[in-house]
């Protein structure tokens, strides 16, 4: 069986309650820097922030919906969310995924904070995975893939 590279990893997601507050304490106490200002994605229910430390970006996402899916990890005092990698193909990725016992727990939709790149959240043993999907032109979709008239 031949091994597939997932993609290309793009940041760590921690979840936190105040994303500005987390990211002025990353800043005093690690030199964190920002990359970018706060976002708020109603489609994902989050509010969040990339900064980077040293080669890592992080994404800080604090909850902004009731329920909000960042509700139980910061119940339970866990900081990392979700770790990201960039895919090519977005859709293509997730059904090898799927193939492959992969559980998708939320399927592919935009994010404002990647200009409305879509992405996706699977869960592989225990660790949540999102998949952000390339900007730029999609990979052509086979005639066979399409779907058709009945």
């Amino acid at each position: 069986m031949s091994r597939q590279q997932l993609g290309r990893f793009r940041h760590v997601g921690v979840a936190v309650r105040d994303v500005d507050a987390a990211a002025e304490r990353f800043a005093a106490l690690l030199g964190a820097v920002p990359d970018a200002e706060a976002v708020h994605d109603a489609e994902q229910g989050v509010r969040l922030r990339l900064i980077r430390l040293g080669d890592l970006q992080i994404e800080l996402l604090e909850p902004a919906a009731e329920p909000s899916p960042l509700d139980s990890v910061i119940k339970h005092g866990l900081g990392i969310y979700h770790v990201c990698y960039e895919v090519d193909d977005l859709d293509a990725e997730l059904s090898r995924l799927q193939a492959s016992g992969v559980r998708t727990v939320s399927p592919p939709k935009p994010a404002a904070a990647f200009g409305g790149c879509r992405v996706a959240f699977v869960v592989c043993q225990g660790l949540m995975i999102e998949l952000l999907e390339s900007p730029g032109p999609r990979p052509p979709t086979t005639e066979s893939s399409r779907p058709g008239p009945e």
